[in-house]
C-alpha cells in the first residue's frame, strides 16, 4: 500500500524535481516507510511506501527491471503473487525480491495488458516502457485504489490523490459545474469525474496507455460485472460460495505484518472472523470496533459474543470524548476530494485507533452488501412497486408521511417512512437514488445558480449503468446500481481514504471478481427471501458461530451524524456554512440553503443531515484548496 505520482509533459518543466517532491509529500500518509524518485527525459515518477510484503529496502520503488527497460510504481497488493511468481519462474523469468511489486512488473513484461486477467488484488499502478515510450496505467476491478490524472494539451499528470495532483503548477484549477451537480445528488464524484475540469479518475476495471511521442491517451475496459438469468437451484451452491469466499480470505490474509479485523457485529464481518480464525488456526487474530454514547448505533454486545465464541481478542474504542470534534474536523480537512458518505467518518475513527495500536493492515466486510443484496432498499422494493401501481394509495402514503414528526435517528421507523415516501411516484430506476442520495434533481436546480440542469442530466449515469446488463429483472437492475455506483464511488472510496489517512491498508475479501460473478448468478432466494437479506451467509452463521448474528439487522460502521450536527458539530457546521461563505462561493443559492436546509435541521423541524453534510464537505474542500 503506497502513494504514487508522476508526469510526462509536452514542454520541459523547470524545477521538476522540486514539483515532484511537492506532489509526493502530499502522499506521505499513504507511505511513511520510504520514498523514491525516477526521472528521464520523458517521465518523472515518485513513490511513497507502506511496507507490507517484503519489508526489505530492495523492494523500494520506483522499481526498475534488470534490462533497464521498464519502471513501475505501484499502490496496492497482488494477493495471488506467489502463484503468479511460480508461473513466471517456470517461464524463465528471474526475481531478486520476494515482493509483489516485482511480480507485477514481470507479469506485465511477460503478459502485457493480459496480466489484468490474471492478477487478484487491489491496485493502481503505472509502468513506463522506455523502448516503446509509453506509460501503461491501470486500476483494480472495484476501484479500491485511486488513480487521478490530468490530461490537456498533451500534458499527462497523475497521482493517488487529487490534492497531490493539483499541486502541479501546470494544472489550472477550474471548477466543473456538471460534476458538482452530480456530487450534490450522489454524495460523490461519479465515474471518471472530479470537481475540476480536465482532471479525471481512471474508472475501476480500466487501463490507459499514454503514448509519449503522439501525446495521446488510449483507454480500455478489461473486466465487467456479469449478471445473468438465475440458474436452477442445486444443493452445492452454498458450499461453493463459502469455498470461494474462503479462498479469497486466505489470499487476503497474506502479509508480513499483523492484520486487524474490523468487527462490527454484523453478518459480513462475523463471517470473515469465523473464516479467518479457521485459516490462521493457532495464529492470533485481533478484532476492533467502535462504541457510541447513543446505543442505537452500537453492535458491541453481539461483536463481543462472536469474538468470545471464536477466541478472538476484541478491543472496543469509545467515541464519547469531546476530542472527537477536533479529530473529525482534522479528518475532513485532510480528505483529498469531496466525499459525503457518512461511512468515512466511522472508518476514519477506527483506523486512527488501530494505527495507534501499531497495525498497518485491516480486514473488513466491504462488498458483502453489494454481493448479496444486503441493503434495506432490496427489502422495501417490493412494497415500493406495489404502492406505485396504485396512485391513490401512493399519494396517501406521501401525505401521511408529512404528518409524521421528523426523527434524527436515521435507523428509526419514522425517518425510514419519510425516506421511502420520497421515491413514490418516481420512475423505478430513480427510486434508489431518492432513498440514498442527498439532494433530489429538482432541488439541485434551486441550489445551483444559472445551471439549468434537467433531471435527465443527473439520472443519465444510473440509466447507463442499468443498460450495461442484459437482465430486465428489477432486482438485478437495482443490484447493479449498488455494485457499479455505490460500491465503487462511495464504499471503496471512503474505505481507502479513511484508512490511508492513518497509513492503514484496508483489505476486503468479499471484493473478489470471481466471487462477484458467481454470486450474481446465484438464485435470488439465496440472497433475498422472506424479508431477509444475505440468506446464504445467515445460514452459514447459524450453523457455525451459532449465536444471534445470523438473525441480526444491519447497522455496520456508522455514526449518529444527524444528532451531532444539531449538537456537538453545530458550531463547526455553522462556521463553515455561514451566509458570507456561501455567498462567496458564487454558484450557490445561499438563501435557499440556509432557509430550506440548514435552519430547519437546527430548529428540529426537518432531518436534513445528509444535505448539510454534503454541502459542508464540498465547501470545506473548496476552501482548503483555495477555490473559494
Amino acid at each position: 500500500m503506497c502513494g504514487i505520482a508522476g508526469f510526462s509533459l509536452l514542454n520541459a518543466l523547470s524545477e521538476k524535481d522540486k514539483i515532484l517532491k511537492i506532489m509526493n509529500d502530499k502522499l506521505s500518509h499513504r507511505g511513511p516507510d520510504g520514498e523514491g524518485f525516477y526521472h528521464d527525459n520523458d517521465v518523472s515518477f515518485s513513490h511513497k511506501r507502506l511496507a507490507i510484503i517484503d519489508l526489505d529496502s530492495r523492494s523500494n520503488q520506483p522499481f526498475v527491471d534488470k534490462s533497464n527497460q521498464y519502471v513501475v510504481i505501484f499502490n496496492g497488493e497482488i494477493y495471488n503473487y506467489i502463484e503468479l511468481k511460480k508461473t513466471l519462474i517456470d517461464a524463465g523469468l528471474k526475481f531478486s525480491t520476494t515482493s509483489d511489486t516485482e511480480v507485477l512488473l514481470n507479469s506485465y513484461i511477460y503478459w502485457k495488458e493480459e496480466l489484468l486477467n490474471k492478477v487478484k488484488g487491489m491496485f493502481a499502478f503505472a509502468i513506463y516502457d522506455k523502448k516503446k515510450r509509453q506509460i501503461f496505467c491501470s486500476r483494480d476491478h472495484f476501484g479500491q485504489k485511486p488513480f487521478f490524472y490530468y490530461f490537456k494539451n498533451g500534458n499527462f499528470i497523475f497521482s493517488s490523490e487529487l490534492t497531490s495532483l493539483i499541486s502541479n503548477p501546470v494544472i489550472k484549477k477550474e471548477l466543473c459545474m456538471k460534476s458538482i451537480a452530480n456530487y450534490l445528488h450522489y454524495d460523490s464524484f461519479i465515474d471518471d469525474t472530479t470537481p475540476l475540469d480536465n482532471c479525471f479518475k481512471l474508472p475501476p476495471s480500466e487501463y490507459l496507455i499514454f503514448k509519449i511521442p503522439e501525446r495521446k491517451i488510449i483507454k480500455k475496459r478489461y473486466w465487467n460485472i456479469n449478471i445473468k438469468k438465475e440458474k436452477t437451484y442445486f444443493d452445492d451452491y452454498e458450499d461453493e460460495f463459502i469455498n470461494k469466499l474462503t479462498t479469497s480470505t486466505k489470499l487476503h490474509l497474506r502479509s508480513d505484518v499483523p492484520i486487524a479485523l474490523y468487527l462490527s457485529g454484523g453478518i459480513d464481518s462475523s463471517t470473515l472472523a469465523y473464516i479467518s480464525k479457521k485459516v490462521l488456526q493457532n495464529n492470533n487474530l485481533s478484532a476492533f470496533n467502535l462504541k457510541f454514547k447513543n446505543e442505537t448505533f452500537n453492535e458491541n454486545l453481539l461483536a463481543a459474543d462472536t469474538a468470545n465464541k471464536l477466541g478472538i481478542k476484541l478491543t472496543t474504542f469509545n467515541i464519547e470524548d469531546t476530542d472527537f470534534i477536533s479529530e473529525l474536523s482534522n479528518n475532513i480537512n485532510r480528505i483529498d476530494e469531496p466525499l459525503a458518505d457518512v461511512g468515512f467518518i466511522a472508518v476514519s475513527f477506527i483506523s486512527n485507533f488501530v494505527a495507534k495500536e501499531g497495525y498497518k493492515v485491516s480486514l473488513g466486510g466491504d462488498g458483502g452488501d453489494e454481493l448479496l443484496m444486503g441493503y434495506e432498499p432490496f427489502q422495501r422494493y417490493w412494497l415500493y412497486k406495489l404502492l406505485n401501481s396504485f396512485d391513490t394509495i401512493s399519494k396517501s402514503v406521501k401525505y401521511i408521511s408529512k404528518l409524521i414528526p421528523d426523527s434524527y435517528n436515521y435507523m428509526g421507523l419514522s425517518y425510514k417512512i419519510k425516506i421511502f415516501s420520497k421515491a413514490l411516484g418516481v420512475p423505478k430506476l430513480n427510486a434508489n437514488s431518492s432513498w440514498i442520495c442527498s439532494f433530489l434533481p429538482e432541488e439541485i436546480d434551486k441550489i445551483l445558480k444559472n445551471q439549468n440542469l434537467s433531471n435527465n442530466d443527473v439520472h443519465k449515469y444510473i440509466y447507463d449503468i442499468v443498460e450495461s446488463i442484459d437482465s430486465k429483472d428489477d432486482y438485478d437492475q437495482l443490484n447493479i446500481q449498488y455494485q457499479k455506483h455505490f460500491l465503487t464511488n462511495l464504499i471503496c472510496s471512503h474505505s481507502d481514504k479513511a484508512n490511508m489517512l492513518y497509513s492503514i491498508e484496508a483489505r476486503s475479501p468479499f471484493l473478489d471478481p470471481d466471487l462477484f460473478n458467481y454470486a450474481n448468478n446465484l438464485p435470488k432466494n439465496l440472497k433475498l427471501k422472506g424479508g431477509k437479506s444475505k440468506v446464504i451467509l445467515r445460514n452459514y452463521l447459524k450453523n457455525t458461530i451459532k449465536n444471534s448474528t445470523y438473525n441480526f439487522h444491519k447497522k455496520g460502521f456508522t455514526v449518529p451524524l444527524a444528532l451531532w450536527i444539531k449538537n456537538e458539530l453545530k458550531n463547526l457546521i455553522l462556521d463553515t456554512l455561514n451566509k458570507d461563505t456561501l455567498k462567496n462561493v458564487g454558484f450557490l443559492n445561499y438563501d435557499y440553503l440556509i432557509e430550506k436546509v440548514i435552519k430547519p435541521h437546527m430548529d428540529s423541524k426537518s432531518n436534513n443531515h445528509k444535505k448539510i453534510w454534503n454541502v459542508f464537505v464540498l465547501i470545506n474542500w473548496l476552501k482548503n484548496n483555495q477555490l473559494v
